[in-house]
């Protein structure tokens, strides 16, 4: 067995900046206290804590105006917005150096004091106060600059879920999928065959909650059948085998309706994280993720070539959704796709037409396979 050096593969961070924090203070506490005495030094302490305490807070004020622009679809109130944006815990030992500065400011003795005013000085108590900061994660970065950090450099989950599901399924799926349509309606002829229908909808529920059987979350949503298998050999697997299942969605009316329909599999991935220890993963930062990965994955198959028009994405929050809508929630989002789908497929009426153009010029196919054009003898 081969065994990995040190170097090979990277340790978890320790604590190794809040112990060099700590010798900072240490340090820094030294030299002061060699030329002053400790109550000028406690009362110049909580005077630099105070004006950083304060500095901070602006600019933590600053993000919470940004934050409040997102409390709709990042956060479910302004209280959210604000724990994001704010490290409470570190405000509240803030509070602390608030009111102590409070107290030493208004000291009968104040006035009679000589404040050092020398560069090292200055520089030592501006390095003790930082460190402080440092130890008590007064400077730590908020949940909102975080979360602005991951997106900009594409470092979240879902960036990582998104493209992956995108290179090692849908990239070869999607392409394909015209082809199986036709191999089953070879072998099939009472599938109706509406074009604008024939894609992949992929649905994303954002609480992630994914069934094995539709069938079960709304009886209106029907197995019709498999497409074709596609073979492929992936990762040394010879012929690893993919297959993309037809349902039927009734209305309210009972009338039916055909489609290729799936679950965005990565989606329980989020899903089990949440539900394990380890993973330190919250239900909050599930449901920003889910929207996350809905939001990457749309952006990598619009600027794909190759899936382009055999997809598409079904977003919705299905625990706000199932309240107002029922148990039927899933088939009304699915038909109302498939509708707005139909809509966008319709060709243009005849009156929209360029009447320059003559029936010897303009000649539309009736059929589904492509056919010559032959000119009109006169």
């Amino acid at each position: 067995m081969v065994s990995l050096f040190a170097d090979d593969v990277p340790l978890p961070r320790g604590y190794t900046a809040i112990w060099s924090s700590i010798a900072v203070m240490f340090a820094s506490l030294t030299y002061l206290l060699f030329f002053t005495e400790i109550k000028v030094i406690v009362q110049q302490i909580m005077l630099q804590l105070f004006i950083s305490f304060l500095a901070v807070s602006m600019i933590r004020l600053c993000e919470f105006l940004e934050e409040c622009r997102h409390i709709p679809s990042r956060y479910k109130n302004g209280w959210m917005a604000l724990s994001a944006s704010f490290n409470l815990k570190g405000y509240g030992r803030g509070i602390i150096m608030f009111l102590l500065f409070y107290c030493i400011v208004y000291d009968s003795e104040i006035g009679r004091l000589n404040f050092p005013s020398s560069l090292a000085w200055q520089a030592n108590i501006c390095c003790f106060c930082y460190a402080l900061l440092k130890v008590f994660g007064f400077l730590d970065p908020t949940p909102a600059e975080i979360s602005e950090i991951c997106e900009k450099n594409k470092l979240n989950v879902a960036h990582g879920l998104a493209w992956s599901y995108y290179i090692g399924y849908l990239k070869f799926v999607l392409p394909n999928l015209e082809e199986g349509i036709k191999k089953y309606r070879c072998s099939d002829k009472n599938l109706p065959y509406y074009k604008e229908n024939w894609k992949l909808y992929i649905l994303i529920p954002f609480s992630c909650k994914i069934h094995d059987k539709l069938e079960k979350v709304d009886d209106r949503i029907e197995f019709f059948g498999n497409l074709p298998e596609l073979r492929i050999d992936k990762a040394g697997i010879k012929g690893r085998s993919y297959k993309n299942s037809i349902y039927t969605i009734y209305d309210q009316k009972n009338m039916p309706y055909h489609c290729i329909l799936e679950y965005a599999t990565p989606l329980r991935s989020l899903f089990e994280m949440s539900n394990d220890a380890t993973a330190a993963f919250s239900k909050e930062q599930r449901l920003e993720q889910a929207k996350l990965f809905y939001i990457t994955l749309e952006n990598i198959l619009d600027n794909s070539q190759e899936c382009t028009g055999y997809f598409r994405l079904i977003p919705y929050d299905d625990d706000v959704e199932e309240e107002n809508t029922g148990s039927h929630f899933v088939s009304t989002t699915i038909l109302k796709h498939l509708v707005q789908e139909r809509m966008e497929y319709t060709v243009p009426e005849q009156n929209t037409w360029d009447e320059t153009l003559t029936e010897d010029q303009l000649m539309i196919s009736r059929s589904d396979g492509p056919q010559t054009l032959q000119s009109i003898t006169h």
